[in-house]
């Protein structure tokens, strides 16, 4: 889900078919911070599960989210073949980056150095 951050403190299993949501360190916030796909496509009105609020028709929900993420799978290249299926991940292979880093100390410190970058 969006805005989950796993920043774990011990082994946690994410079960197949699950969705996690907001700050997952151990396996007590797994226990509240997820819940089986299937048991959500079952919700009608809304669920509470401890912090988190949902509203709406957890079926729906459950569809649109399974085609966004198949939608990003597709558009990065998880299903590129080598030949076919190509995405951002093969399309950028020839970018390169130039990191530049501040001057660390001397009157120019914490100033970052001019760059000019012609064609």
């Amino acid at each position: 889900m969006p805005h989950t951050i796993i920043d774990l403190t011990e082994p946690v299993d994410i079960p197949s078919g699950y969705i996690v949501w907001g700050f997952i360190a151990n396996r007590q916030d797994m226990a509240m911070n997820s819940y089986p796909l299937e048991k959500f496509s079952e919700i009608r009105d809304g669920l509470v599960l401890g912090d988190m609020l949902f509203e709406g028709d957890g079926e729906l929900f459950v569809e649109v989210f399974q085609h966004r993420i198949e939608h990003i799978l597709e558009a990065n290249g998880a299903y590129f073949n080598g030949r076919h299926n190509q995405g951002h991940a093969q399309n950028n292979q020839n970018i390169s980056f130039n990191t530049i880093q501040p001057y660390p100390d001397g009157d120019r410190e914490g100033l970052y150095p001019t760059i000019e970058i012609l064609p």
